[in-house]
């Protein structure tokens, strides 16, 4: 025997292990069921989330093709089933189509009957929304204020150091009181520090 193989689990071991770790009362989400290989589904080991649990921080990762966003979307689907609301930000679209129901297939229930749950092709309500009043969905509008510098830097692509000016830049108008609604502002803002009496100012707030 291999120490590879001496070190694998032992499937019973981590079924066992799997039912123990998921199984408790009340409502949940349901999630799919372990896979002790690529060809191996157990659907009397369940993979589930305590809808009481969906106030707290989660991470979905993953390489590229293996179900993040499939993943996001049955906790969509059950969440909107359960009464709760979600909002996604959705930048390519992947989500949009929840709001169709999906069309069933041989393959879709093979996998289904593996995991030994149920599916029915449902639509659930979805309200499109478009930033900047760009593209398909009812338009929002948000200030440069609600962004904060950490977003706004993201958005523009700025290195550190831009960053770093762009958030004493917020800084000084909170201290201010000056609203930033649009670009505009913050190009008059700018305007103002990087002239000599506005650059008095900043220095008393940077130092």
């Amino acid at each position: 025997m291999s120490s590879s193989d001496s070190d694998a689990p032992d499937p019973q071991a981590l079924l066992t292990q799997v039912q123990d770790g998921y199984t408790f009362d009340g409502p949940a989400l349901e999630l799919g069921a372990l896979m002790s290989s690529a060809d191996a589904v157990h659907a009397d080991a369940p993979v589930r989330i305590p809808l009481g649990m969906l106030n707290r921080h989660g991470l979905v990762a993953g390489a590229t093709g293996t179900g993040k966003t499939k993943t996001l979307q049955l906790l969509a689907e059950q969440l909107s089933a359960a009464g709760v609301p979600v909002f996604a930000a959705d930048v390519k679209g992947d989500l949009s189509g929840l709001l169709a129901p999906g069309e069933a297939s041989a393959r879709v229930d093979s996998r289904m009957e593996s995991l030994g749950q149920g599916w029915a092709p449902t639509g659930y309500p979805v309200e499109l929304y478009a930033l900047g009043g760009e593209g398909t969905g009812v338009p929002l509008r948000a200030s440069i204020s609600s962004f904060g510098p950490l977003l706004l830097s993201k958005v523009l692509g700025l290195n550190k150091t831009q960053e770093s000016s762009l958030g004493l830049v917020f800084h000084y108008a909170d201290k201010a009181g000056l609203p930033l609604l649009d670009l505009s502002d913050l190009q008059a803002l700018l305007r103002h520090l990087t002239s000599d009496e506005g650059k008095a100012e900043l220095k008393g707030i940077g130092g």
